[in-house]
């Protein structure tokens, strides 16, 4: 995921057909449905069940600890939000990447006065937003509260139910011109991602009304609701970690029911959320996440069925990859996670939770979690046939600038005469575009898409093979840049450039 005030996403974003359909008939040939017939979106048909390593595993035992410790450690452990001394490092930021700096900042990027016509944000009623609307956000964000900042404990916190992180504290839109192709829905640039129930956050700040909260998460710092989120003592945090590290539930079935032990539905629980638990028969029972009065996070119980979820790190087959993919496979596209949904960071990185693989929260940062072989001067050509060589499937992805793709294998092209190889990927995509980039043909949901140097429904549209960038990473390697997602960058934590 990357935002779009930096411009930098432009080559895959897009506008939506019910937006042209209603509002401007006169623009539609901004926008078109790319056809998937061509490409079943099966995943046995691609990766078959009745192959010889289709359950041995893609990750060593010793990969995969050392992945699931690095899990471990950005949620319990030392760059955890409930970690005193990583919290500190972000409250003493040296000037100017403070947090009030910082969250001044994006409150001038959000300001439409004195913008050129094409940084003009605009609400769902098509209306450029007014000063009067920005001023309103900053006076109830009260920057003067990060003059003097001190760690509190009482300030760590959980999610209590699935919350959408924003870049400011409004639930208003901003969307550009949706007359410009590759702007307005679903690209609302004040939505960051979603924070999954159960994840643990130390709370930056609040707003004026109490409405809102800044929290800093495992993966970036953002702004959510209040009421979703409770106050954690030490009492919690060691009955929660002792039960996490003990073992950890992984979600495999997306949008599952959680019910508590006293038949209260609680929220649905998507893939990508973690929960302490244990196995228990073909049951799994977790702990999950409630406020009491006092807005103090209390434990409840649920349970959960084995097809709905998995201890943590589930052994990372081809098999257990497609049963994973099989929920996922389909659903439309989310920017910044909106309505639930994933882009294309938020897809791969909530796709490798169950395997304990943790991974930054936007691609441009995702591409520095494995080792890092740089293809970006190469030719499309010899990027095609580096992968179809050298590719190693779900553990290899690649960063194309604002985008990441995950490689699953070469195999022979059903629509081509020789039956040629192919490089087969996953993704979850908005759409493609030609050069320049003056429309968009929709794909808008995650996918199963090969990388072609053309393909045979438009040929006018860029491959992924011939963006700016190229960047290989292989997970099941030791990262060659861990310095990239390791050392703390409190700018992109709270400002994501890509």
């Amino acid at each position: 995921m990357g935002k779009i005030y930096w411009r930098i996403w432009l080559a895959i974003g897009g506008l939506s057909l019910v937006f042209f359909s209603h509002s401007c008939l006169a623009d539609s040939d901004l926008i078109s449905l790319f056809p998937l017939d061509h490409y079943s979106q099966n995943p046995t048909d691609w990766i078959k069940p009745n192959e010889a390593d289709y359950d041995v595993p893609v990750l060593s035992p010793d990969t995969q600890k050392q992945r699931y410790d690095t899990f471990l450690n950005h949620y319990y452990g030392k760059s955890s939000p409930w970690n005193t001394d990583y919290i500190n490092k972000i409250l003493h930021f040296a000037a100017p990447d403070t947090i009030g700096n910082l969250e001044a900042t994006i409150l001038t990027l959000f300001n439409n006065q004195n913008k050129p016509a094409d940084e003009i944000g605009y609400g769902e009623n098509f209306r450029p937003h007014t000063a009067e609307w920005i001023n309103q956000i900053a006076d109830n964000v009260h920057l003067a509260q990060w003059n003097t900042l001190s760690y509190h404990a009482n300030n760590r916190g959980i999610a209590i139910d699935n919350l959408q992180a924003r870049s400011l504290p409004t639930d208003d839109v901003f969307f550009y011109d949706y007359k410009i192709a590759g702007e307005g829905f679903p690209f609302d640039n004040l939505q960051m991602s979603a924070l999954w129930a159960g994840t643990p956050v130390y709370i930056l700040g609040s707003t004026q009304d109490h409405a809102w909260l800044l929290v800093v998460t495992p993966e970036y710092i953002g702004w959510v609701k209040s009421n979703g989120i409770a106050h954690v003592d030490n009492a919690f945090i060691k009955k929660w970690e002792a039960a996490a590290n003990k073992h950890l539930v992984a979600i495999t079935h997306t949008a599952t029911s959680i019910v508590d032990s006293k038949g209260k539905f609680d929220f649905l629980a998507y893939v990508g959320a973690v929960f302490p638990g244990e196995k228990n028969a073909n049951k799994i029972n977790i702990l999950v996440p409630a406020a009491d009065s006092n807005q103090q996070a209390v434990i409840k119980h649920a349970t959960v069925s084995a097809e709905q979820a998995t201890i943590m790190p589930l052994v990372a087959t081809p098999h257990h990859f497609v049963t994973v993919m099989n929920t996922l496979l389909g659903r439309p596209y989310g920017w910044g996670n909106a309505y639930s949904y994933n882009d294309c960071s938020g897809e791969i990185k909530s796709f490798l939770t169950p395997f304990g693989i943790w991974l930054p929260r936007h691609s441009s940062d995702q591409v520095y979690a494995g080792k890092l072989v740089d293809m970006t001067s190469a030719t499309p050509e010899s990027r095609i046939a580096y992968l179809q060589e050298h590719g190693r499937r779900f553990m290899t992805i690649v960063y194309i600038g604002g985008h990441i793709i995950m490689y699953l294998g070469t195999y022979p092209n059903p629509n081509s005469s020789d039956h040629s190889g192919m490089v087969m990927t996953y993704q979850d995509v908005w759409g493609l575009s030609p050069h320049p980039a003056t429309r968009r043909s929709v794909i808008g949901q995650s996918v199963l898409l090969p990388m072609l140097m053309q393909y045979p429904e438009d040929n006018r549209l860029v491959s992924a093979a011939g963006k700016r960038f190229f960047k290989v990473s292989y997970l099941d390697d030791v990262p060659n840049n861990l310095n990239k997602i390791e050392i703390i960058d409190l700018k992109a934590l709270m400002n994501p450039t890509d």
